[in-house]
């Protein structure tokens, strides 16, 4: 995420709506991916602050008057769940925002908890769809157009009727609104015997499932694919079953993230995104918060990264580069959060094969068309 600074100078965040130092409003404009401090107009619109220009002195010659900064509408859930994100003026009063027009299903919200549940969601999914706004994979000037479009189920398990169980299928992410509280969620992690769970996590892997549909599926993406995450077609549901009632096979942590990814290539794939978007995530906020440390950074070999016969390209270097980068940073974390007496915030290691998964996300993302 990167660093915003309120016209007061004082930093601001993705998803504040009020500078907490001089109480300006302040919202996010999906438009330009930028954080916007605004002044308070009539009917509703909010327009761009700026700071004012100063002619230098001895300077009389007449300018033109400065073109009229933007106006901006919050969307309409600004009040229901705390969306900061604007819109053009010309938007109808109460319109959602792109982000919170993809929420296609909500719990009932009269019922205890479920809107502050809700909240929770939605601030996750956002941070989501930021990343895949700036990956141009979602949004506004985004690469992709496809048939389906991704949207979000939020469904609560109710009594007598079969759990709500999270997923994907044809562009559609359900998820159990209970994931949103957090003894619910570390009780469920400590019974799938899982390093990390977060809502954010999630939403992450179960976009992972969606970007495979319109990324790979019938592409000629495919056949690499298959050499580096497996035949796809096998049996997903006895797959998973086998991962439930046996657990991941011996070793598996030479070629997968996480003992899920081990259950089938789709779950690879997905686990393999998520952590891609973690790290591209991480490092941004890092980098914008100019984060140093004196944490050794380990050496990868590029030569790791090329096909057979090939020399590393520059991309392949830069991409070495930031995996040296991701492992200081996470080591400096995890030793921070230890500080803190808190487990680790990135409980995980990343074998070479996970390394070249991740590159191969890197290049399928990175060589889109347009």
């Amino acid at each position: 995420m990167r660093t915003s600074h309120c016209l007061c100078g004082q930093p601001i965040f993705f998803n504040n709506s009020v500078c907490i130092a001089c109480q300006r409003t302040v919202g996010f404009d999906p438009q330009t991916r930028e954080m916007r401090t605004l002044n308070p107009g009539r009917d509703g619109l909010h327009q761009q602050a700026i700071v004012p220009a100063q002619r230098p002195r001895g300077f009389f010659k007449r300018t033109p008057p400065p073109a009229r900064p933007p106006d901006y509408r919050f969307c309409g859930n600004l009040h229901a769940c705390g969306c900061n994100w604007l819109l053009p003026a010309d938007s109808a009063p109460n319109s959602l925002c792109p982000a919170c027009l993809t929420t296609r299903v909500l719990p009932d919200l009269s019922k205890p908890g479920n809107a502050q549940r809700w909240t929770k969601l939605e601030t996750a999914k956002r941070r989501l769809l930021y990343t895949l706004l700036d990956l141009r994979l979602w949004g506004p000037g985004a690469k992709l157009h496809p048939t389906l479009p991704m949207v979000f189920d939020f469904l609560q398990s109710l009594p007598g009727q079969p759990p709500v169980i999270t997923g994907h299928i044809n562009g559609v992410v359900t998820l159990n609104v209970q994931e949103a509280d957090d003894d619910v969620r570390e009780r469920t992690r400590l019974e799938m015997r899982e390093p990390y769970r977060a809502l954010l996590g999630h939403f992450r892997h179960e976009s992972g499932h969606y970007y495979w549909d319109i990324l790979i599926q019938g592409t000629s993406w495919l056949p690499e694919y298959r050499a580096l995450f497996g035949d796809e077609t096998q049996n997903y549901v006895e797959a998973l079953q086998r991962n439930y009632t046996l657990g991941a096979p011996a070793g598996w942590e030479q070629n997968h993230i996480s003992t899920y990814a081990a259950s089938h290539p789709w779950e690879d794939w997905a686990e393999s995104w998520a952590h891609w978007l973690h790290m591209r995530d991480t490092l941004e906020t890092a980098e914008a918060a100019q984060c140093q440390s004196n944490v050794i950074r380990p050496k990868i070999d590029p030569s790791l990264f090329c096909q057979e016969g090939q020399s590393p390209t520059s991309e392949i270097k830069a991409f070495a580069e930031r995996i040296s980068r991701w492992v200081a940073l996470t080591t400096l974390v995890n030793e921070l959060t230890r500080s803190m007496g808190q487990p680790d915030t990135y409980p995980f290691a990343c074998s070479g094969q996970v390394l070249k998964k991740l590159f191969f996300i890197e290049r399928v993302c990175s060589n889109l068309p347009g």
